[in-house]
């Protein structure tokens, strides 16, 4: 008995101790933006200070990240959306089309894995010299379109896995009565995978919004993205360390209260999305 209960204590010091270990940073970042400069540079930690919350004011409206959370938002749901529309008849192709353990499936699949975990910085040149010469560079339009390709490999890797055991039936059946394919795909396929398509939109929205070395290179300005405009805070002639971290609250507070609100949604989806 006593070492079933030492073992339970372990076990919840273990717990609470890496709870603390990953909300530090979060601590951090939220005490040193409510700071006044001084206190935010200076080397000893201040623990008792009158919170400022100018600095929120000077970060969003003077440093530009309110037009960056515009433009990052625009971004997010374009690539998001456009990825879902692309990635769903990809998925429907390699797995109902052709059989899933069809030579084409699974050069389709290979491809698509390969892509997903090349590095960014291998492919940045490419992107860069493609969308330069026709000029899509220094706006979002270029970065929607780099954003919209990993978006569509992330939507073909999770509808394929819902629709690899979809009854092929349902879908010869649908042909049958006339329907054709984008019909069959619309009407008989889709409905089953709505808990599929909401968790890859949560996915690609929030791996877009947090990119940050595309949008460092294919934009400017304007156009930059909240990632992009935090990191313009910090500078050789200095660090104003209170408005940085502000903006970096204010940029990260929208994606974070987007996923609490549909984290259970899209957990549903996930686990009963697909066709048993």
């Amino acid at each position: 008995m006593k070492e079933t209960r030492t073992r339970v204590v372990l076990s919840s010091a273990v717990v609470y101790l890496f709870v603390l270990w990953c909300i530090a940073p979060v601590i951090w970042l939220v005490s040193t933006s409510l700071k006044s400069d001084v206190q935010a540079f200076s080397p000893t930690p201040v623990w008792f200070f009158v919170p400022q919350f100018h600095n929120y004011v000077d970060a969003f409206v003077n440093g530009g990240v309110g037009h960056s959370m515009i433009t990052s938002a625009i971004v997010a749901i374009v690539s998001s959306v456009l990825g879902i529309v692309a990635g769903l008849p990809l998925a429907y192709l390699s797995t109902q089309i052709w059989p899933s353990e069809s030579v084409q499936s699974a050069r389709l699949t290979l491809g698509i894995l390969l892509l997903t975990i090349v590095p960014p910085v291998l492919s940045l040149t490419p992107y860069y010299r493609t969308l330069f010469g026709i000029g899509l560079t220094g706006n979002a339009v270029g970065l929607t379109i780099v954003h919209t390709f990993y978006a569509i490999l992330l939507a073909v890797l999770i509808f394929r896995s819902f629709l690899v055991n979809f009854p092929r039936e349902v879908r010869e059946a649908a042909l049958i009565d006339g329907l054709g394919e984008w019909r069959t795909l619309a009407q008989t396929i889709l409905p089953n995978v709505w808990g599929a398509l909401f968790a890859t939109f949560v996915l690609a929205l929030i791996q877009s919004w947090n990119e940050f070395l595309y949008a460092l290179v294919l934009t400017s300005g304007d156009s930059s993205t909240v990632p992009v405009t935090i990191s313009g805070f910090l500078s050789f002639f200095g660090t104003n360390w209170a408005r940085l971290t502000a903006a970096g609250v204010i940029g990260a507070l929208p994606i974070v209260i987007f996923a609490i609100v549909v984290r259970k949604h899209m957990a549903r989806g996930l686990s009963f999305g697909g066709v048993k």
